[in-house]
């Protein structure tokens, strides 16, 4: 994987002491970024990135950013899993009222051309992107240091929120003091195969449905492995579920 911004830091420190030695001050300036990205924002003269100093006065400087692991505003990972790597910056534009608009943009390295919008522009501030539970997953940061913060995944076609992969774990929610159900097909109208805890954990088998119905076929972990479907609107990430025993 390349260095997420690692040169330019090292760069940084080196202006800085170099600069000490003088005695002369030097801003901290926003780094340019990779290739990957610069290529595409040269051919979007409406797009820049993120800048704290002008976009995030009263909320963040670069140095906080920096303390919270949150500098600079790019991560360098394979978020389409074909083996190379891609780029996701946090981008601004003007919008047409003014206001500045925020976005978190992702560049495959497969298609560097092409730039895919994880989340719409929008006014709502958008500190840093991090990966999310996994290292294929990508987070735009409306709260820079909070656990608050939804996670996407490529789909094939777009970036989906809370989509799972085969293999992860989840667990199944529901209505407090009810047993979940299970279902045979992904469908809501479908047979149900099972009934199970309000929390229950489970293995994702098979990923069904699409990014407008999302269903997963779980094998739940209990004594029996009971396994079924379950839709996207049942399944909870870890801090969410507050069940007596839930780990």
């Amino acid at each position: 994987m390349l260095g997420v911004g690692r040169s330019w830091i090292q760069g940084l420190v080196a202006a800085g002491l170099a600069a000490a030695a003088s005695g002369v001050l030097i801003a901290t300036q926003v780094p340019s970024p990779p290739p990957l990205m610069a290529d595409v924002l040269k051919g979007r003269s409406e797009w820049r990135l993120l800048d704290p100093t002008i976009d995030l006065v009263g909320d963040y400087t670069i140095a906080q950013l920096q303390e919270l692991d949150r500098w600079p505003p790019w991560i360098e990972l394979d978020f389409d899993r074909d083996g190379k790597d891609d780029i996701a910056a946090v981008v601004v534009r003007r919008g047409t009222a003014g206001a500045t608009e925020f976005t978190v943009v992702v560049v495959h390295g497969a298609s560097p051309n092409r730039a895919e919008l994880v989340v719409p522009f929008s006014p709502q501030r958008i500190f840093g992107v991090s990966e999310g539970i996994k290292d294929d997953t990508v987070m735009p940061l409306r709260c820079a240091d909070c656990q608050a913060n939804v996670w996407y995944r490529w789909n094939g076609r777009a970036y989906e929120p809370w989509l799972h992969a085969v293999g992860e774990s989840i667990r199944i929610g529901g209505e407090a003091g009810r047993r979940s159900p299970l279902f045979g097909s992904p469908r809501s109208d479908a047979p149900r195969t099972a009934d199970v805890p309000l929390c229950s954990k489970a293995q994702i088998q098979e990923v069904g449905g699409d990014d407008s119905a999302r269903w997963y076929r779980v094998e739940v972990v209990a004594p029996s492995f009971p396994k079924g479907w379950v839709p996207q609107q049942l399944v909870l990430e870890g801090e969410e579920c507050a069940a007596p025993g839930a780990d």
